[in-house]
């Protein structure tokens, strides 16, 4: 679990953080981490000059009254590792690109977000702007998540992404004592399948078979440390619902994916439709796994909204 070591945890000041705080010190633990920042940032940047001198209660709230609310959220709900460090830092300016700067400047192995899941057009993207730009590994947390999962589920493509994702989810079933771990690939059958003079349901079996053989590859790549894998195969045009209502059948259940990106010069890749639809609509945690330093350039983060 040496990816986790320093955890950011993005606090809002509103009822949901103490799920957030709960949850950072699950996994703390779990990780035995060295360090847990706290960060809150606002930003009244565009707030008119004018504006300020006739709503005064518009500005920014002090720092001490700030950093006095964060610390008795913390203190009332986190329990970390024993030899975890606490801190906390307050910002002003674009929320978002502050905090993608953060994990990169604090050197963040992850960073933990609330999320109030909704596939409406008014949805805040925040944590898919997060997941998809950030330095690290990304863990967003739904409304009123337990601090609690016995059952890990890791949605697989076969990629390089896919291996870092079953790395990191073995290893978490191994700090949570759970023995087993899911391993889902949702597969589809090609439109085009008929001029192979195949059948629906031949075709359909020759896919799944693909299916078998390349997870057989994939895991002859990876550390499972110990855990069992429990894999399960689903014929379903609709990945991301697909995700959704195997995960949510596992009852308390941990989603982990693997995050697309590259390393470089060159500003990241998104994250795939996937997982931004999975984070956007799920009421499991999802931990978007992303091998260290992946995310924007740095300036492309405080220019990107």
């Amino acid at each position: 679990m040496y990816r986790y070591r320093k955890l950011m945890v993005c606090l809002n000041l509103d009822e949901h953080d103490r799920y957030l705080v709960k949850y950072a010190g699950l996994i703390s633990r779990m990780t035995t981490s060295e360090e847990v920042l706290f960060v809150y940032v606002y930003d009244s940047f565009d707030i008119p000059e004018e504006i300020r001198k006739i709503y005064p209660q518009l500005d920014a709230p002090p720092e001490a009254m700030v950093e006095k609310k964060m610390q008795k959220i913390v203190d009332a709900h986190f329990n970390g590792y024993k030899d975890t460090a606490v801190t906390f830092k307050i910002m002003e300016g674009p929320r978002l690109g502050m905090l993608i700067s953060c994990t990169k400047k604090y050197d963040i192995d992850l960073l933990v977000v609330g999320h109030h899941p909704n596939d409406s057009a008014t949805a805040d993207w925040l944590p898919e702007k997060l997941a998809r730009k950030a330095f690290c590994s990304v863990l967003v947390i739904p409304s009123n998540t337990t601090a609690y999962f016995d059952e890990i589920l890791v949605a697989v493509d076969f990629s390089d992404h896919s291996l870092n994702a079953l790395d990191v989810g073995s290893a978490f079933a191994k700090a949570a004592g759970i023995d087993h771990l899911y391993i889902l690939n949702t597969y589809q059958v090609p439109i085009g399948h008929q001029k192979t003079g195949k059948t629906y349901e031949e075709f359909a079996d020759i896919m799944l078979e693909n299916a078998k053989s390349k997870l057989r590859l994939a895991l002859s790549k990876v550390d499972l440390k110990s855990v069992r894998i429990k894999p399960v195969f689903k014929k379903d045009k609709n990945i991301v619902g697909s995700i959704r209502k195997f995960s949510e059948s596992l009852g308390e259940a941990l989603i982990v994916v693997g995050a697309r990106g590259r390393s470089g010069n060159i500003a990241a890749i998104l994250l795939g439709s996937i997982t931004e639809g999975l984070i956007r609509t799920t009421h499991n945690p999802v931990l978007a796994v992303k091998e260290k330093g992946q995310g924007l350039n740095i300036l492309d983060a405080f220019t990107s909204q």
